[in-house]
């Protein structure tokens, strides 16, 4: 599932440092525009939205993993899970660990991973790209992606 989700996230994904990179330049008055009006939506989101790391990420999650309350991080607190997220090894660890709590959330909790279903394994890949909202169209669409990308991102653990 690691594998599959790293691949999947790693396909045409910007970096985080440059969406918050671009965000700080705004917020601080270097560009044109404010953080509200940025012109790509990913720049224009909430900075705990902004996705970060190799297996990328929002803040937010990565705050939940590690015991933070992502609805009160101070500045110091989203440096740190920031700087948890670009680091190869704990994103790693942080995605893991929130693909165990998606997977405890859904209706196949109990099956051990190995015997994970075809769907079961889409289900999750869906409920990591759009906890809660995991059904939509696009979500569905990671998942699928996620599956035709599998043997791939097997291959290339190997």
């Amino acid at each position: 599932m690691v594998a599959g989700i790293a691949w999947q996230e790693i396909g045409g994904q910007w970096a985080g440092w440059t969406t918050a990179s671009t965000r700080s330049g705004s917020d601080g008055g270097w560009l044109p525009w404010t953080p509200e009006n940025l012109p790509i939506d990913r720049l224009a989101s909430p900075p705990d939205e902004t996705s970060f790391g190799p297996i990328a990420i929002q803040v937010r999650r990565g705050a939940e993993v590690l015991g933070y309350d992502p609805e009160n991080l101070t500045e110091g607190q989203r440096d740190t899970i920031e700087a948890a997220l670009q680091d190869p090894g704990q994103n790693i660890f942080i995605a893991s660990e929130y693909l165990k709590t998606l997977k405890e959330e859904s209706g196949f909790a109990n099956a051990p991973a190995e015997e994970m279903t075809r769907e079961q394994r889409q289900e999750l890949a869906a409920r990591y790209n759009g906890r809660p909202y995991w059904q939509n169209d696009q979500t569905q669409a990671y998942g699928r992606g996620f599956d035709r990308n599998l043997d791939d991102a097997r291959g290339a653990i190997k």
